[in-house]
């Protein structure tokens, strides 16, 4: 059994090179992630949120949020990562969780980030787990990211909305029985695996999924969960 995980905030130079550490090793490039240790530090310091998630001391996860002001005040989370002997163990529901808690105490309206729609933890995770909503899908949204996680693959990103205004986060149960006339979207068991084997198997995967949210969002198409046999279920 993992011992507990606690989530500190990150306050000083020295702590932002902490988070940086997971950043770097998370979303690994030839100069280290798109954001330094002293950017971090300025938006930390201006009343940005940044987080780790410590196991015996030891960081296994980083948060990093901002301010955002498109669709109200409220609180964009642009960077969430777990090394990878510690993901599934709930260390970024707790980074998630804690990051919630830290919004609504400042009276942000919710909470926004973006994932990739093929990568099933995540989806999982934030559908399922978390209860969020899905407000958008934005196709190749970031361009071409130079990381070693997402080279040769184009940037789709679904745009989560996580309300505050309620007690408390509501998980949803999977779907195993969905409606008549829900559309499903299946995604892969493993997208990292098959990008890394064979990209054209992973970009034919994300052509199908892109194709399929935006016509499902161009009929008003919401999505009210994840199946357990890995597929989006969007409602008309």
């Amino acid at each position: 059994m993992i011992n507990t995980v606690r989530v500190q905030q990150l306050n000083t130079f020295s702590d932002a090179n902490l988070a940086r550490s997971i950043f770097d090793e998370t979303w690994q490039v030839d100069a280290g992630t798109e954001i330094t240790p002293n950017l971090l530090q300025a938006m930390v310091h201006s009343g940005s949120y940044l987080t780790g998630a410590f196991i015996d001391d030891k960081i296994v996860g980083a948060a990093f949020a901002f301010p955002a002001t498109n669709g109200g005040l409220h609180l964009h989370s642009h960077m969430t990562a777990v090394l990878p002997e510690f993901r599934d163990k709930g260390v970024g529901y707790a980074l998630k969780i804690d990051q919630w808690n830290w919004a609504k105490k400042k009276n942000y309206s919710h909470l926004s980030w973006t994932f990739d729609p093929l990568v099933r933890r995540n989806a999982k995770l934030n559908i399922a787990k978390l209860g969020v909503d899905i407000s958008a899908y934005h196709p190749n949204f970031y361009g071409e990211m130079p990381d070693a996680l997402n080279a040769g693959d184009e940037s789709d990103r679904l745009m989560v909305s996580w309300r505050t205004d309620i007690d408390a986060p509501k998980a949803r149960e999977l779907i195993t029985e969905p409606e008549t006339g829900d559309i499903l979207i299946k995604i892969p068991e493993d997208i990292v695996a098959i990008r890394s084997k064979n990209q054209s198997e992973s970009m034919k995967w994300r052509r199908q999924v892109r194709e399929q949210f935006l016509a499902a969002f161009e009929k008003n198409g919401k999505v009210v969960g994840f199946s357990a046999n890995n597929e989006y279920v969007v409602r008309i």
